[in-house]
């Protein structure tokens, strides 16, 4: 299960789960040709990922893998999105909470 509500997003943990991403410039105009990296940290300030993630075709992909052994609580995301013409452009942060799964 992945519940998006505003910046926050929730995932049970080790679930396997997706979400598009609209990236359009503020008038509504595509953005061109771009690369995206979803990223997951648990405080904003650590070195660590918890996991990272590219964006493909709009469209970020959870693995169970990338979240089966996360301890539940809070983290935090953002997505960094850089441009063919060499801009840079970040999407959040927001809160990620990872929420506990009953059967392992």
């Amino acid at each position: 299960m992945l519940k998006i509500i505003g910046n926050n997003i929730y995932h049970i943990r080790g679930d396997t789960d997706s979400f598009d991403v609209n990236l359009t410039q503020e008038d509504g105009s595509d953005i061109g040709p771009y690369t995206a990296v979803f990223s997951v940290k648990r405080n904003i300030d650590d070195a660590q990922y918890a996991f990272q993630v590219p964006v493909q075709d709009g469209i970020v992909s959870l693995t169970h893998d990338m979240t089966a052994n996360l301890d539940p609580g809070d983290y935090v995301w953002d997505i960094e999105v850089r441009t063919q013409g060499g801009g840079v452009q970040t999407v959040g942060p927001g809160l990620f909470r990872v929420i506990a799964d009953v059967t392992r």
